[in-house]
Parts: C-alpha cells; structure tokens; sequence
C-alpha cells in the first residue's frame, strides 16, 4: 500500500504518464488522415501507402504506445513504493 503523503506525487507522475503516452497517438490519428491522398498516389508492396499506414501503422503505434506506458509506469510505481512486488 502506498503511503498517504506520496499518493499525490504519484497520481501526478501517472496523469503526466498518461498523457505523453497518449499524445504521439494523437498526433498521428490527428496527423495522417490530412496527408492520406497525398501518400495514396506512392505504392508500396502495391497497396497505397496511405492505406497501409493507416491499416498497420495506427496498430504499430498503438502496440508500441501500450508497451513503453507499461514499462514506464512500472518505474513509476516501483519509484513510488506501489509495486507488486513487495
């Protein structure tokens, strides 16, 4: 269980964790789709590559996303005492 006064320092380390896991998702679902007729006219392994960007891109960011908040939220919560490991 973590300790009362260090509940504060670790809700604002998580939320600061949160967003920067969520923000380069953002940018790219924001970032892509105004970019994608312009990336459709270039092939690649046939397909329009903004197609697959879209199609595997958003995946791989997502799979990438996930796993770094994990790592790093771990750090977090062996930083602050709240692993399960204890």
């Amino acid at each position: 269980m973590i300790e009362r006064k260090e509940r504060k320092p670790y809700w604002r380390d998580t939320k600061w964790q949160m967003l920067a896991s969520l923000l380069p998702f953002l940018a790219v679902m924001i970032v892509l789709p105004q970019y994608a007729e312009q990336l459709n006219g270039e092939r690649f392994l046939g397909f329009p590559l903004g197609y697959l960007l879209a199609a595997h891109g958003f995946f791989i960011i997502a799979i990438v996303t996930v796993a770094s908040y994990v790592n790093r939220q771990n750090a977090i919560d062996h930083w602050h005492g709240a692993n399960e490991d204890q």
